[in-house]
């Protein structure tokens, strides 16, 4: 216990005024934290997660812990989860979809319940650590990964990690605390278990100190991914720029810097690209334009000695109607706006305005995203040309591709959206009413 006191007093991860939520399973490690925090008086209420995965065992640890809760009159909440369900539909492991709702309904109980006060406070020890630092040299995730478990990450504390499992174990006995057993923890089933059962054993008759080391080499790593971070937001400045919501990365001025591909490595892992995704990444930079990438949130496209970076765009593929009473309009990338003048009408300079005459119009008028296929009889010309060919000669990138809108009537393309208006549709002296149309938030590129 005392060397729990000093942990907590140390990393000052508990104050008197603090109000807890403990997550308590039932099992060993959490029952052990339940019972030391209860003991030290601190405010606090339990919270457990019924994940559903071992029928009546699992209802028999939450009646365990409400037991105890209900015994020393602690504050007890309680939800059952479809972990399984929710595992399947987004296609992760179970013990991720339960680490997921696991700390999704804390916070959700820290600001229903306590205004967002509580800390949370999990029973993860050293030997979690030393499995975590293991499993994450595995997965391949970075130095980052091999930080381990933090004692304090936001509004999550955990006192436990100055303990090992066997610490915890002989205090547990020595307490007599009454716990729960989970027999899937004796299954090899999961990576976990797999290394706690049969490889940390193994390591350990090479180190018996396993658990210290991996601590203190965790605190080593730590200490560098700061030094790297502090140096990392000067080299940004120089390298990195955000234009239309874009993120920018300037290929050229990244390959003056030593260990460009670290360099590129540590800022693009912020966006879900790991260490293979770089390595091409890196490979194709100088490459030709239009190349593209793919993490879980963002799209890297290469464009002209620039890496453009933007998150997944959400789905356009809507049409938008206009009628002859509307006066605005929101999409995707622009706000629309429209007015029926009869007279006094300027032919605008902006390639973000443009006046329509009024007669050829045939309302409903439609809005959408432009596609493969598309064609304008441009302004001019006598012919039709492809919307796509268009963007070619304007050199844009397929980001701003993407933001470009079409105005349709009758089936026709009246106005390519900052680009191009229709020979269908232009004003001339026998114009008697015109629609003029504005838009906003545009791309200023083009």
């Amino acid at each position: 216990m005392q060397k729990l006191d000093e942990f907590i007093l140390n990393n000052q991860l508990i104050k008197s005024s603090d109000y807890l939520l403990v997550a308590v399973s039932g099992g060993m490690d959490s029952m052990f934290l339940l019972t030391y925090l209860h003991s030290k008086n601190y405010a606090l209420a339990v919270a457990h997660c019924n994940f559903g995965l071992r029928g009546a065992e699992s209802d028999l640890d939450e009646a365990h812990v409400q037991t105890f809760c209900e015994l020393h009159s602690i504050p007890f909440h309680t939800k059952k989860f479809e972990t399984a369900l929710y595992a399947n539909e987004n296609s992760i492991s179970i013990q991720m979809a339960a680490r997921d709702l696991r700390y999704m309904w804390f916070n959700e109980l820290c600001e229903a319940l306590y205004d967002g006060k509580p800390k949370i406070v999990t029973a993860h020890h050293k030997s979690d650590h030393a499995e975590t630092i293991l499993i994450n040299m595995l997965r391949g995730t970075g130095l980052k990964g091999l930080e381990g478990i933090a004692h304090i990450s936001q509004n999550v504390i955990r006192p436990m990690l100055c303990l090992s499992r066997l610490e915890v174990k002989n205090a547990v006995a020595d307490l007599n605390i009454i716990f729960r057993e989970d027999q899937s923890n004796e299954s090899d089933k999961y990576h976990r278990n797999r290394l706690r059962l049969n490889v940390i054993p193994e390591l350990k008759k090479i180190n018996p100190d396993l658990e210290n080391t991996f601590l203190s080499n965790s605190k080593i790593v730590q200490q560098a991914n700061n030094f790297i971070d502090y140096y990392m937001e000067t080299i940004e400045k120089e390298i990195v720029s955000v234009q239309n919501k874009q993120t920018h990365v300037d290929v050229n001025e990244l390959l003056k810097k030593p260990e460009p591909k670290f360099i590129l490595y540590t800022f693009l892992v912020k966006f879900g690209f790991n260490a293979a995704s770089v390595d091409d990444i890196y490979l194709a930079m100088n490459g030709l334009s239009g190349k593209q990438f793919l993490s879980d949130s963002h799209r890297l496209i290469i464009n002209r000695g620039q890496l453009i970076l933007k998150k997944h765009p959400q789905s356009c593929l809507d049409t938008y109607q206009v009628n002859k009473d509307t006066t605005h309009l929101y999409t995707p990338h622009h706000l629309w706006n429209f007015k029926i003048t009869t007279k006094d009408w300027i032919i605008p300079d902006s390639n973000q305005e443009v006046l329509i005459d009024f007669d050829h119009l045939r309302f409903p008028l439609s809005i959408r995203p432009w596609q493969q296929g598309d064609k304008i009889r441009i302004l001019g010309m006598k012919g039709h040309k492809k919307i796509s060919d268009i963007l070619i000669d304007k050199k844009l990138s397929l980001f701003e591709k993407e933001q470009i809108w079409v105005l349709i009537s009758d089936d026709k393309i009246l106005w390519v959206s900052g680009i191009a208006l229709s020979e269908e549709c232009k004003v001339c002296e026998s114009t008697k009413k015109v629609l003029a149309i504005t838009i906003a938030n545009s791309l200023t590129s083009i």
